[in-house]
C-alpha cells in the first residue's frame, strides 16, 4: 500500500481565501506587504464536569462535594444579611403545578401483612424519595404566585393530619392507608412522624397491636419475638435502628418497661420539685426510681402509653446553643420573655432552607442535605465512654484532640451537640396514669447543635424550621404500633387529666380547670411564680402542632418570596421586576414569621 504521508497535498489546501504575498510584484503591486495575523487559537472548551453515580453517592455519604447536587449548584451571589440559595434548576414543566399525587402503597408479598384482628392490611409506600444517607426529601409544587423562588414551593400528599410520614421511614416500614399503624419483619427499623416539636409541651398516644404477650413474655419462645419501642427523634438519629439508639433519641422499651438513651437502659423516676432559684435549684436532688407493679412490669398488647415531651422556650433555647445562657440569671423558662427580646451574643431566630427542587417517579420534591452525627455526639454515645469517671477517661485519650469530651453534657458545654436544655422532660404515662420522668435535660436541638456535612456542600448554623424532636416509633419482628395525636374525632384514648382541661380541649368537652391543675394552665414555671396563662406551658397534643407547623412553613414561603423579590431589584406595585420581562407576584406582607424577620426593610420599599 503506498504511503499516504508522503503524497502531495492539493493545491485549494494549500492557497487560502484572501492571501497576499509578503513582498509586493510586479502582477500584483497594491498588495499589502505586511504578514497577516495568525488566526485566533479557539476558546478551551470547558471540561465538562464529572458526576458520580447514585449507588456511590450512597455509598458515601461523607465524601467529596460532588455527591450533592446541592454543593454543585452554588448560590448565584452573596449576601450582607443570611438568605437562602437560588440555585441554577430548569424551568418547571406543566405538570409540576398539578397536585401532588397520592403516594403508592402495595401489599406485601406473597404473604400481606395485617392486624392480629385481621380487620386491615398494612402495606409499603413505594417510588417516593426517602430520606437517608444525609438527604432529605419533601414534596414540592410549582406555584405561578413564587415566580422569584423558582416557582416551587412546600406542599404534602394527602392525608392531611399529623401522622407517620412515609418518606422519613425506613424502606422496611409497613403501614395501613391512614398512615398511623405501622409494623416491620425485620430487625429494628425505625419511622419518625411528620412533626416536630420545638417548644412548649406536646403529648402522643401509641397502642400496642402486636408485641409482649397480655400474660407477660414467652420464656421458652422459639427465634426472636415481635417487639416496639417508641419515644421522639431527632432528624440524625439512624432509621436502621431502635428509638434511643444513640443521643439523637429518646426511647422506651416494652420489654421491662425501660427508658433507653444511647443504647443505655434506665428505669422511670420520679422528679423532686426544687424550692429555690440558680444551680442548685436546677441539679435537684437524685431521682427516685419508680417501683412498677407485677402487672406493670412490661408494656403488653393492649395497653396505651403516653408520651409527653416538656421544652423550654426557643428564646432560652437559642441563649444555650449561642453560648450566652447564666444559669444564675435565667431561672426560667423562657416563656415569660418576649419573644423579639434578644439579648446582647444572641444569633436573632430565623428560618433558613436551602433547598433545591428535583423531579422524581413524576412528583417534585426538595433536597435537603440532612444534619448528621457530630464527632463530640459519636464519643458521648460511645459504650467505652464513662460519663461518671471522665477524669480518669482523659488519661488515656489524646487530650489535644478538639473532639475529646471534657464534661458530661450541660448547658454550658464546650461543644454545642453536648448542651442540655433545663426545664425540659419527657414524661410517660401508662392507659392515662402517670408512671413518672423518663428522661430530664434533653440534648439542644438547634444549630450549632445540629448540623449538616460540611464535605457534601452544606452550609452550616441555619434553621431550616424542622429541627426539633419527632415523634418516632420502632418496630421489630412483626411487632405492630398504632399513633394517636389527638387531631382524629375520638381524641385520644387514655389523656391525663391536665390534657383534657387544656383551653383548646375545653371548648370541645365543656370542661373547667380546678386546683393544681388550675394553676398548670395559669402558667407556673420552673421558678414557682404565676404571670397568667402561657400557652409554652399547656400540654397540647402534637395534631395541633401540626397545623401550627403548616402555617409556619406558608409564612416562610412568602418570607423566602419577598427575599428573593427584592434581590431581583423589584419595586412593590410595578408589576415586573426591574430589568425583567417576568411578571411580579401579588405584593406579599411579610409577617417576619413571628420570629424574627429577615433583610427585608422598610427603607427598601417592603413594610414589615
Amino acid at each position: 500500500m503506498a504511503d499516504t504521508s508522503t503524497s502531495p497535498a492539493p493545491m485549494q489546501g494549500l492557497v487560502l481565501d484572501g492571501y497576499s504575498p509578503a513582498i509586493p510584484s510586479p502582477l500584483n503591486p497594491h498588495a499589502s506587504s505586511r504578514t497577516p495575523a495568525p488566526a485566533p487559537m479557539p476558546l478551551p472548551r470547558e471540561q465538562r464536569e464529572k458526576k458520580d453515580s447514585l449507588k456511590k453517592r450512597e455509598s458515601n455519604p461523607n465524601g467529596s462535594a460532588s455527591a450533592s447536587s446541592l454543593g454543585k449548584r452554588k448560590a448565584n451571589a452573596a449576601h450582607a444579611y443570611p438568605s437562602p440559595q437560588r440555585f441554577n434548576v430548569p424551568p418547571p414543566k406543566p405538570s409540576d403545578f398539578d397536585p401532588p399525587k397520592d403516594d403508592i402503597m402495595v401489599s406485601h408479598e406473597p404473604y400481606p401483612l395485617e392486624m392480629p384482628d385481621g380487620d386491615r392490611q398494612l402495606y409499603k409506600p413505594v417510588e417516593l424519595a426517602e430520606n437517608k444517607r444525609g438527604y432529605r426529601y419533601g414534596r414540592a409544587i410549582a406555584d405561578p404566585l413564587f415566580p422569584h423562588k423558582q416557582f416551587y414551593r412546600s406542599t404534602s400528599p394527602p392525608p392531611h393530619y399529623a401522622r407517620l410520614s412515609f418518606e422519613d421511614a425506613d424502606r422496611w416500614m409497613h403501614f395501613t392507608t391512614n398512615a398511623l399503624i405501622t409494623t416491620n419483619e425485620k430487625g429494628w427499623r425505625m419511622v419518625r412522624s411528620n412533626v416536630c416539636a420545638r417548644e412548649g409541651t406536646t403529648y402522643f398516644e401509641i397502642k400496642v397491636h402486636r408485641g409482649v404477650p397480655p400474660e407477660g413474655p414467652e420464656p421458652d419462645a422459639q427465634g426472636p419475638q415481635p417487639h416496639v419501642r417508641f419515644g421522639f427523634a431527632r432528624r440524625e438519629a439512624p432509621l436502621d435502628a431502635p428509638v434511643g439508639f444513640d443521643g439523637y433519641s429518646y426511647g422506651i422499651t416494652d420489654l421491662r418497661f425501660e427508658t433507653m438513651h444511647r443504647s443505655r437502659p434506665g428505669k422511670p423516676f420520679q422528679a423532686k420539685k426544687t424550692k429555690g432559684k440558680g444551680v442548685k435549684a436546677l441539679a435537684g436532688a437524685a431521682p427516685l426510681p419508680v417501683q412498677l407493679s407485677p402487672q406493670d412490669q412490661h408494656i403488653k398488647e393492649g395497653d396505651i402509653i403516653g408520651l409527653e415531651l416538656q421544652l423550654p422556650s426557643l428564646n432560652l433555647h437559642q441563649k444555650i446553643v449561642s453560648g450566652v445562657y447564666n444559669p444564675a440569671v435565667d431561672v426560667g423558662d423562657g416563656f415569660d420573655q418576649p419573644s423579639y427580646f434578644l439579648e446582647p451574643g444572641t444569633e436573632p431566630p430565623d428560618a433558613i432552607r436551602d433547598r433545591i427542587p428535583v423531579a422524581y417517579k413524576g412528583n417534585s420534591y426538595f433536597e435537603v442535605l440532612d444534619h448528621v452525627a457530630s464527632k463530640p455526639m459519636e464519643v458521648y454515645a460511645d459504650r467505652q465512654t464513662p460519663l461518671s469517671n471522665l477524669a480518669a477517661a482523659l488519661t488515656n485519650q489524646a487530650t489535644a484532640s478538639k473532639d475529646v469530651v471534657k464534661a458530661p453534657p450541660g448547658p454550658n458545654h464546650e461543644h454545642a451537640s453536648l448542651r442540655t436544655l433545663p426545664h425540659s422532660a419527657m414524661r410517660v404515662y401508662k392507659n392515662g396514669a402517670l408512671v413518672g420522668t423518663a428522661f430530664e435535660n434533653l440534648l439542644a436541638f438547634l444549630p450549632p447543635a445540629s448540623a449538616p456535612s460540611k464535605t457534601m456542600g452544606a452550609r452550616e448554623g441555619f434553621d431550616d424550621g424542622i429541627v426539633g424532636y419527632f415523634p418516632a416509633v420502632s418496630c421489630f419482628f412483626g411487632g405492630v404500633a398504632e399513633v394517636n395525636f389527638g387531631d382524629g374525632r375520638e381524641g385520644f384514648w387514655a389523656p391525663p387529666r391536665h390534657l383534657v382541661v387544656a383551653p383548646t380541649a375545653k371548648a370541645v368537652h365543656g370542661l373547667q380547670p380546678s386546683g393544681e391543675m388550675a394553676g398548670q394552665g395559669m402558667g407556673v414555671d420552673a421558678s414557682g411564680e404565676r404571670k397568667g396563662w402561657n400557652p409554652g406551658r399547656v400540654c397540647r397534643g402534637v395534631g395541633e402542632r401540626y397545623k401550627e407547623q403548616i402555617a409556619e412553613d406558608v409564612v416562610w414561603d412568602i418570607v423566602d418570596e419577598v427575599d428573593f423579590f427584592m434581590q431581583d431589584g423589584g419595586e412593590v406595585g410595578s408589576g415586573v421586576v426591574a430589568g425583567s420581562n417576568v411578571p411580579a407576584a401579588a405584593p406579599a406582607v411579610a409577617l417576619g414569621a413571628g420570629r424574627g424577620g429577615r433583610g427585608v426593610k422598610e427603607e427598601e420599599g417592603v413594610g414589615l
